[in-house]
């Protein structure tokens, strides 16, 4: 449903499948019974045979899409509310079904529901055993970089979460370190909205801690110039500052254990490093 399915149409031979005995609703149940009889007056009508009702489907193809957008909205909040629950987001990530529906309607930007979906994938990654199957699941990280470069606020937050937990996860970490996610989350880190500033900080600090990307964070575009930005600029939050320290600091450590690891050869006088001598090509001397 969530996906967007056409449901099918159901015949008058079919409707005894679906009859259900009268029951007495209390006012809560009255109220919802309303609102979902209403969501469907445009499209249906409702009738009644002796004990039962039955509810007979308008075959207008209009109808049929309100339906269908009513019930991808349902099944999305409903969703929504059940991956706020620990135990059930990882009951939810052991569904192929789940997450391949959830990324699918993640990408649909001209649908307000991909928004919900991201929210929900967010959620997700709050369990940790959840991360080691989203970081390579087909199409979230990809979902995830797309929708945290754009306009909306909500939708580069979520995005920015949910990177925040996969890069604590240490198999993970490798997977995220590539050029256009670390360019993505040094863009971010320069925004104004300190929530969306804190998570993608995090990440970026999460990810320095593995020392097989120390090559890919120095090498890409901007991420250490905007570390040190950040780091040293008196408006920037006091947590966000102290996490692009810890950052720079943790990949000073790794550079300096590389370069320790270096081999020095035999006929070369070991010294201690570094030795802060400049120099030059067939200088003159003074």
């Amino acid at each position: 449903i969530l996906k967007g399915d056409e449901p099918s149409m159901f015949n008058r031979d079919q409707q005894k499948h679906l009859e259900e005995e009268k029951k007495d609703y209390s006012g809560d149940d009255e109220a919802s019974r309303g609102v979902f009889s209403n969501s469907y007056s445009s499209g249906s009508s409702t009738g009644r045979s002796g004990g039962y009702s039955y509810v007979e489907h308008d075959a207008s193809a209009a109808s049929v899409d309100e339906a269908r957008n009513l019930a991808r909205l349902n099944s999305c909040a409903a969703l929504l509310h059940l991956s706020k629950e620990c135990p059930v987001a990882k009951q939810m990530c052991s569904s192929n079904t789940v997450l391949f529906n959830l990324v699918a309607t993640s990408k649909e930007f001209d649908s307000p529901l991909h928004t919900k979906c991201l929210e929900i994938l967010a959620n997700l990654t709050r369990f940790p055993q959840n991360n080691v199957i989203l970081a390579e699941y087909p199409g979230l990280i990809d979902s995830l970089l797309i929708n945290g470069n754009q306009e909306d606020d909500v939708d580069r937050l979520w995005s920015m979460r949910a990177l925040q937990n996969l890069s604590s996860e240490p198999s993970a970490k490798t997977i995220l370190a590539t050029n256009s996610l670390l360019e993505l989350l040094s863009v971010n880190i320069m925004r104004q909205k300190y929530e969306e500033q804190f998570a993608a900080t995090a990440a970026l600090y999460n990810i320095s801690t593995e020392p097989g990307a120390v090559v890919p964070l120095t090498n890409t575009k901007n991420v250490v110039a905007t570390l040190v930005h950040v780091a040293h600029n008196p408006t920037t939050e006091s947590s966000v500052r102290l996490m692009a320290c810890d950052t720079l600091a943790t990949l000073g450590l790794w550079l300096q254990t590389l370069s320790g690891a270096g081999t020095v050869p035999a006929d070369v006088k070991p010294v201690p490093l570094p030795t802060y001598v400049t120099s030059g090509w067939k200088r003159w001397e003074k």
